[in-house]
């Protein structure tokens, strides 16, 4: 069978791209169907720090510079240069995302919201182009579609899987359409797999040459996209061209300027992001977890599974049933091997930075696809024309359909009244924005003559949506660390957002022993928590947080007009009714105005008190 002779069969593509963006919209609809008329505009979340990244889009609609802090109010200005990172860094998906939306004005909430279809179209079809070209059976290719990515959550030991067996977990749903990263780049890696394969499989120099050059500007894309996906795709390219050299001799042709066409685009891209990189503030390696070790790390899922694709290639190949020198084994195998090396490359570079996100945003996939590949692989070893049974596809069809239901309905329940929570304060933002707007304060920041407004907000759930339809610096959210604030000034931030809450030691000590994530977070830091943010995480013990909570006392006797002034607050957000939090602290160090009821929430205008306490 000539596979780059095969017609694919473009139907069975769509049918998968539509079923993926059905399911994969399930959240979202079902927020349109329980707020009906109610319904803010806001986008549902399918991990937590999609909301870092739709504050940094709605940074840039509103025109401010690629180097900004859109939860601290900081921009680069002429005279006040800022530090880079990892959004100013990995811009292009966010422009790609941004100038659109500001030429056909539409908000960062509803961008996002096509996000969803658009990632779920443009992954499907560029798995099932790939596994139509490799294979040539387009009906196992749209199956492949649904095994990678219904299953991907299992294939990194997250999501319900995990709940089930642990009762805890990291990353739910599918992780490749978190927005905007890894969805806007996610279906660019597999193309770019696909055009290496032409590149080495073209008959002629010409053709070997252009694809070659389509492969190296797709790599270059991916380095100012997604630090994990570029490396990814060096270390599959390197797998892939290893074993090309080593099982394939004569081709050494093909490889070399393969190879060698992608290696200048490599270079003269990874060049200026490492010239970029330099420019950061140095906050970031702690931020980011970066961990200097040589300890290599074998047991992940995915490498797991990558070791068992090998073993039984091997197995395979040593009883005569496959050629180890097919293009199509040695692409099964290149994908299995990449695992081995993203998860291992700290043995040689004694750097290792959060590999929890191999794990679940693109080597999950990889071993995935390595199992549709080795299948394939298998079934036609004696019989290349063989089919495959169409009753065989229908239900692995349907088994990964129902998981995938599966995973996105446990989330979707779980996170209902977040998604609820984050429609109801949308208005507040936006009844914000205008309020910046109106009184010259937006304008003033923007021309770096006033610092951005500052928000408080009581309910954290809440807090953490407000950059993504205002322009607003807030107290404290989660993500405040994310452009380089320092742990230690995140975390006094923090301090003042318990103090100005009223929060008692008592509520506070409750907090840490019940374990909840959004106490520990700030003040242990979230790598002691999330599995796989480092490799070696130490358990956080009772006298840490004895310790912690004396610290906390002690910041709250001594609170002075520093603290208060460091950030200055010019608004406040509470909630109505009974959750409305005690305001005394606060009230001692500003004064409010009467307030505007927005919705479930109150807006104060608040300004320091002229004596406030000594």
């Amino acid at each position: 069978m000539n596979l780059n002779k095969t017609r694919i069969e473009w139907k069975w593509g769509a049918l998968a791209a539509l079923a993926m963006t059905l399911i994969g919209l399930y959240p979202q609809i079902n927020l349109w169907i329980a707020r009906g008329t109610q319904w803010q505009g806001s986008y549902v979340l399918t991990q937590g720090d999609e909301i870092a990244y739709s504050a940094y889009v709605n940074a840039l609609i509103d025109g401010r510079p690629r180097r900004n802090d859109p939860f601290n109010g900081r921009d680069d200005l002429p005279g006040k240069p800022t530090y880079e990172s990892l959004f100013s860094i990995q811009f292009l998906p966010a422009y790609a995302i941004a100038l659109p939306a500001r030429l056909l004005g539409l908000s960062t909430d509803a961008a996002f919201i096509w996000l969803i279809v658009i990632g779920a179209i443009t992954s499907s079809l560029a798995i099932f182009w790939l596994l139509a070209t490799l294979t040539g059976d387009s009906k196992l290719a749209a199956v492949g579609v649904f095994f990678t990515l219904c299953l991907g959550a299992l294939a990194a030991a997250q999501g319900v899987a995990r709940l089930m067996i642990t009762g805890n977990r990291v990353h739910d749903m599918f992780a490749f359409l978190r927005r905007y990263e890894p969805s806007m780049i996610f279906p660019l890696f597999f193309i770019f797999c696909l055009v290496v394969w032409r590149a080495l499989m073209a008959e002629t120099v010409r053709s070997r040459i252009a694809y070659s050059v389509f492969a190296g500007t797709l790599f270059a894309v991916l380095v100012f996209s997604y630090f994990f996906f570029w490396t990814a795709a060096i270390a599959w390219l390197g797998a892939i061209l290893f074993l090309w050299i080593v099982f394939r001799r004569g081709d050494l042709n093909r490889v070399l300027i393969t190879g060698g066409i992608i290696g200048i685009f490599a270079i003269a891209s990874i060049v200026p992001f490492v010239i970029l990189l330099s420019h950061r503030n140095r906050n970031m390696d702690e931020i980011h977890h970066l961990r200097l070790s040589h300890a290599p790390d074998l047991f992940y899922l995915p490498e797991i599974i990558g070791f068992i694709v090998l073993g039984i290639i091997g197995f395979a190949w040593r009883r005569n049933l496959i050629k180890i020198g097919s293009p199509l084994v040695l692409f099964a195998a290149s994908c299995a091997l990449m695992l081995v090396v993203v998860f291992n490359q700290q043995i040689i570079t004694g750097q290792s930075l959060q590999p929890i996100h191999y794990k679940s945003f693109i080597g999950n996939y990889m071993a995935l696809l390595s199992v549709v590949l080795l299948f394939s692989i298998l079934w036609r070893a004696r019989n290349p024309d063989r089919a495959i049974p169409p009753r065989l596809l229908a239900m692995v069809t349907l088994v990964c359909l129902g998981w995938g239901i599966v995973e996105v309905s446990d989330i979707t329940s779980r996170d209902a009244a977040v998604a609820r929570l984050r429609d109801e304060i949308l208005p507040v933002s936006r009844r914000l924005n205008n309020m910046v707007r109106d009184d010259g304060s937006f304008a003033a920041a923007r021309a770096g003559k006033a610092p951005y407004p500052v928000v408080y907000v009581s309910t954290l759930d809440a807090v953490r949506s407000i950059g993504t339809a205002s322009p607003l610096a807030v107290l404290w959210t989660l993500h405040t660390p994310a452009c380089g604030v320092s742990l230690t000034e995140s975390k006094e931030r923090f301090y003042q957002y318990m103090y100005y809450s009223g929060l008692t030691p008592q509520e506070i000590g409750t907090g840490m022993l019940q374990a909840r994530f959004i106490v520990l977070a700030p003040l242990f830091g979230p790598e002691r928590i999330v599995e796989g943010l480092i490799s070696d995480p130490k358990p956080i013990t009772t006298d840490e947080m004895a310790e912690e909570l004396r610290h906390y006392i002690e910041y709250a006797e001594h609170f002075s007009i520093a603290q208060a002034t460091h950030p200055q607050l010019n608004f406040v957000v509470v909630p109505n009714g009974e959750a409305k939090p005690s305001l005394n602290n606060l009230d001692k160090w500003y004064e409010r105005d009467a307030g505007e009821q927005v919705g479930l929430f109150t807006i104060y205008r608040v300004k320091l008190r002229q004596a406030p306490p000594g």
